[in-house]
């Protein structure tokens, strides 16, 4: 058996010393970021809790929607609840605003109240061809009878197409557009526009103020036109066809007059979910999704 010298004994010391000198040197640190990170994870799971909370409270608003219990909401007046139940420990506040359905996509004014029935007719595009160079092809066409009395002088026309394909540049069309009396192209401010708005686009025309077509009793005008999407694998869920018109104010028409949109704003602890629906009694899509969003305006 060999025995330490003495000369070995004081450098085995040494070497324990020093250990224990780095040991308490990073001790403070280890144990500091093991707290950071219990903390940390306390944060994520309170997060996670306040996040599933908030969906539930969009859930809600959806099916209040979809069963008809907010059928009488005034329009664009915000109407606040708080959940029957806590969800995860936490009341759950919601806020559910109807809108008309253009608001945020025409950008123009007009009395988003009782729009007019029987005034617009959207041929679904159920002619859809997907090509093997990898696009979609879709055939629309819009038609506006006017059924009452005096005359009204059209100011836009536009049709909303959901989702959004994700890429601006996807979206080619319209184009080959045809135009049919009462309706023609004459003052029309430029090419159709294809704006993006509410997890959609829309393709909208505008005529020069005052110098828009202008309808009499019975008379019937049509747009029919073709439009692409460079993704073979998009489909609509959702579609609608509105127009203003001049009148007293700037009334609008829409294929679907039951049709809203909707804003709904859940909120559990410091976390809300903010969602855009479109639909009435009977089927809602979710348009859009937001957590933690900027302030309305």
């Amino acid at each position: 058996m060999k025995l330490l010298s003495k000369r070995e004994s004081g450098q085995a010391l040494i070497l324990v010393l020093v250990l224990l000198l780095i040991g308490g040197l990073m001790l403070p640190s280890l144990l500091a970021l093991a707290s950071t990170g219990l903390k940390s994870s306390q944060v994520y799971e309170q997060k996670t809790d306040e996040f599933y909370a908030s969906i539930s409270g969009v859930e809600d608003a959806l099916w209040k929607i979809m069963n008809g219990s907010l059928d009488e909401l005034a329009y664009d007046v915000p109407d606040p609840y708080t959940l029957p139940q806590q969800v995860n420990g936490l009341p759950v506040h919601v806020v559910v605003t109807r809108l008309s359905l253009i608001e945020g996509i025409s950008g123009e004014e007009y009395n988003p109240d009782s729009p007019h029935e029987g005034w617009g007719e959207f041929a679904i595009p159920s002619e859809q061809v997907t090509h093997d160079e990898g696009w979609v092809e879709y055939n629309c066409d819009m038609t506006f009878t006017y059924s009452g009395a005096g005359n009204r002088q059209l100011e836009t026309i536009g049709v909303f197409f959901a989702p959004y394909p994700g890429d601006m540049n996807l979206i080619e069309g319209p184009y080959d557009i045809d135009y049919t009396p009462v309706i023609t192209s004459d003052f029309l401010e430029g090419i159709p526009e294809t704006k993006i708005a509410s997890g959609g686009f829309a393709f909208i025309w505008k005529w020069q103020e005052h110098l828009g077509p202008r309808f009499y009793t019975n008379d019937t005008g049509s747009v029919s036109f073709t439009f692409k999407i460079h993704d073979p694998d998009w489909s609509y869920s959702d579609s609608f066809l509105w127009a203003t018109f001049k009148e007293q104010d700037i009334s609008y028409v829409t294929d679907t007059p039951g049709l809203y949109r909707w804003l709904i704003e859940a909120t559990a602890g410091d976390t809300t979910v903010r969602s855009v629906a479109i639909g009435d009694t009977g089927g809602v899509s979710v348009l859009t999704w937001e957590i933690d969003p900027d302030p309305l305006e």
